[in-house]
């Protein structure tokens, strides 16, 4: 896990997983909103489709959350090592 946080250190490195994080971020958004839609005007929404949007949700609360408290940790990492 230090090389991890000792590869943050890096601007570049760091940059790039931001516009990781970033995308993790609002990319399912964006596919389910698309995939909502294209139900949505097939006349298909139900209680189930209400369902697999809740667990989607959920698991993309946590992977963000994951994502970037890995980076909070590698920031107090480097803090701590200067």
């Amino acid at each position: 896990m230090h090389a991890f946080a000792e590869a943050l250190s890096d601007p570049a490195v760091r940059g790039a997983y931001l516009a990781f994080s970033l995308t993790l971020l609002i990319l399912p958004l964006v596919l389910l909103w698309l995939w909502y839609r294209r139900r949505a005007k097939a006349g298909t929404v139900d209680r189930d489709m209400l369902i697999r949007v809740g667990v989607i949700t959920l698991a993309w609360m946590g992977a963000n959350a994951a994502a970037l408290g890995l980076l909070m940790w590698a920031d107090t990492v480097a803090s701590a090592a200067s």
